[in-house]
C-alpha cells in the first residue's frame, strides 16, 4: 500500500506525461465539491452523495463517440482489476435517445462491469463543465473532484493505473 507521503512525492512525475502518445490529458485539482445528478435505468436519481464512500470515476460518454467506445474494454478491465482497491466506475451516457441506445451500445461492446447511468437533458454535463467526450472525473470517497481526464485515456497502461492509485490513495 502506498503511503500518502509517497503518493504526493510521486504525483508530479506520474502526471508529467500522458499515459501514451496522443492520449487525453489529466487535469489535477485540489479536492473540491462538485454537484450533479444522473439517472439509473429505473429512473432513480443519483447525486454525488450516491457515489460517496469510495473513489469513483464518473466517465461521461456517448454511443456516437468513437473514442468512448474504443476505451470501454479497458475501462471494463480497470473496474475488474481495481474493484478490490475500492474503485467504482460510473459510466454516464449523454445520449439523447436514452436507454434503448445505451443498451444497444453496451450489448454490442459486451460491457458488464461498469455501472451505467444516463444524463437526462445533459444537466450533469453542464453542471460539471464537461465540454468534450470522453471526460472522466475522478471523485474521492467524499465525492469531491480531485482530477479529470479529458479525452481518451489508455486505461490498461501501467502508468495510468499508477496515476489512479495516487489519486485514490487515502488522504489524512
Amino acid at each position: 500500500m502506498i503511503t500518502r507521503r509517497a503518493a504526493l512525492a510521486l504525483a508530479p512525475a506520474l502526471f508529467a506525461a500522458p499515459a501514451r502518445a496522443g492520449a487525453g490529458e489529466w487535469r489535477l485539482s485540489a479536492p473540491r465539491p462538485i454537484a450533479f445528478a444522473v439517472y439509473d435505468r429505473h429512473g432513480r436519481v443519483h447525486d454525488v452523495g450516491s457515489f460517496a464512500g469510495r473513489p469513483t470515476l464518473a466517465h461521461f460518454w456517448a454511443s456516437w463517440c468513437v473514442g468512448c467506445r474504443e476505451e470501454f474494454a479497458a475501462l471494463e478491465a480497470l473496474q475488474r482489476d481495481m474493484r478490490g482497491e475500492g474503485l467504482r466506475i460510473a459510466a454516464i451516457s449523454i445520449d439523447r435517445l436514452g436507454w434503448p441506445v445505451i443498451d444497444r451500445t453496451v450489448e454490442n461492446l459486451g460491457l458488464a462491469e461498469v455501472e451505467l447511468f444516463h444524463d437526462l437533458n445533459r444537466e450533469a454535463t453542464l453542471a460539471t463543465g464537461v465540454d468534450r467526450l470522453p471526460t472522466t472525473i475522478v471523485l474521492d470517497p467524499a465525492g469531491r473532484e480531485v482530477a479529470r481526464a479529458l479525452g481518451a485515456i489508455d486505461w490498461d497502461a501501467r502508468v495510468t493505473r499508477e496515476q489512479l492509485r495516487v489519486l485514490i490513495a487515502p488522504r489524512g
